[in-house]
């Protein structure tokens, strides 16, 4: 079925927004068409960026019911959007990518305002974000070819969600009504209900960019925006990806107590949702992989907590990472310090990478060495009935330490 501009304006002034799509591997078929007819709209020529604005402009668009004559922004976003569909190569991204940025900054941008009826425009938000995100990471990763700085496309995508992050505010009406009690979620507005998806986007790329410290300011901020008072309603898996990076934060903040709860009760979450819909979790590549991140962070905070994992559940999600900290558990609790700094040696560029290194050498020799103590007290000590520990039994540590 052929598809051109005036069906794509009558599906906008219909309220039909699910074709601004720029995965050409979902609405390639729609851009693909568009296209062709904005490269060809006037004798055989392309349609120039003032005529495209015109074109948009002379649209009423009724979907909306703002008592303003025009939306500027929304204009503005499709206009974008057609420049995209004019434009793209879709063979080469790196002739593309500023067109895919400047309609998902224009997109997010029309949800600022909410005086305007932005409501139907957020689950396109969301799946644009979906899409760039990755984008975004896969440019990243040839910041050298391209000739761009490090993070670039990652950096400026935390920027353009941080604006609407900034703009969510609690609403004391819905639908121009006054909230005389707690709303539902499904009653509420839609940038509060995807708040935390929000929350956790940021995050995410704040990690991922190496500025975790930038995180500080967006769970300080999540609750005062939030018009959600009871945490378990938001989708479960945004409430398990929250407290993953919570736990995170805290590992950074030194905050041992505070992230093995979070990590906890992330991984706790996930498997009650195994249990519920009856599946086994190495059964499940997805529910495999998240709860592999959750132990990766879980299982050394444990460890430091003197807290330890049954290592063969750990081996069914990861052989390595049970082996991994069953070796480092075993040298803890015997005391061995020498075994413990031989392997902070093996897996240090690792640990440095996960931000986990300077944690475990803080906490980790001190948990040692208590183990060691222990071991000489009982062992050598005790079987003397002395309230003393004899100068032989010092040597005894010693030895153990460096064997």
């Amino acid at each position: 079925m052929s598809y051109n501009l005036s069906s794509f304006f009558n599906d906008l002034s219909n309220g039909l927004f699910i074709n601004l799509s720029l995965d050409l591997a979902v609405n390639g078929r729609i851009v693909s068409q568009l296209q062709s007819e904005l490269q060809n709209y006037s004798n055989g020529n392309a349609i120039n960026d003032k005529s495209l604005e015109s074109l948009v402009e002379s649209q009423s668009f009724q979907f909306y019911k703002s008592g303003k004559s025009e939306w500027t922004r929304f204009n503005i976003m499709v206009v974008s959007f057609l420049r995209y569909c004019r434009d793209v190569n879709p063979w080469s991204l790196s002739e593309s990518y500023d067109l895919i940025f400047q309609f998902y900054s224009d997109l997010n941008n029309c949800l600022l305002n909410d005086n305007y009826p932005i409501d139907p425009l957020v689950p396109i938000y969301q799946a644009a974000t979906e899409y760039i995100i990755p984008v975004a990471s896969k440019l990243d990763d040839h910041y050298m070819v391209l000739h761009t700085r490090k993070h670039q496309f990652l950096s400026h995508c935390s920027s353009i969600i941080s604006k609407l992050f900034n703009s969510i505010k609690p609403s004391r009406s819905i639908d121009g009504e006054t909230i005389m009690s707690e709303p539902s979620f499904d009653q509420l507005p839609g940038k509060q209900k995807i708040l935390l998806y929000l929350v956790n986007k940021l995050n995410n790329i704040y990690f991922k960019i190496g500025s975790p410290q930038l995180c500080s300011n967006i769970f300080k901020n999540f609750k005062p925006k939030s018009m959600v008072t009871i945490f378990s309603e938001f989708p479960v898996k945004e409430q398990v990806e929250y407290r993953y990076l919570l736990g995170r934060y805290y590992i950074l903040n030194n905050k041992i107590v505070d992230a093995f709860i979070q990590l906890n009760n992330a991984f706790l979450m996930l498997s009650s949702v195994a249990d519920v819909l009856n599946i086994k979790i190495e059964n499940s590549s997805p529910l495999k992989r998240n709860i592999n991140r959750i132990l990766k962070y879980l299982v050394p905070v444990g460890l430091m907590m003197n807290k330890l994992p049954k290592f063969w559940i750990v081996s069914k999600i990861d052989v390595n990472l049970a082996n991994k900290y069953k070796e480092l558990s075993d040298c803890v609790r015997t005391g061995n310090i020498k075994g413990l700094n031989g392997w902070l040696k093996l897996y240090e560029a690792e640990l440095r990478k996960d931000h986990l290194l300077l944690i475990l050498i803080e906490k980790l020799p001190m948990l040692t060495y208590r183990y060691l103590i222990r071991k000489v007290v009982l062992e050598y000590t005790m079987p003397l009935s002395g309230f003393k520990v004899p100068v032989f039994s010092i040597r005894i540590g010693i030895k153990i330490i460096y064997r």
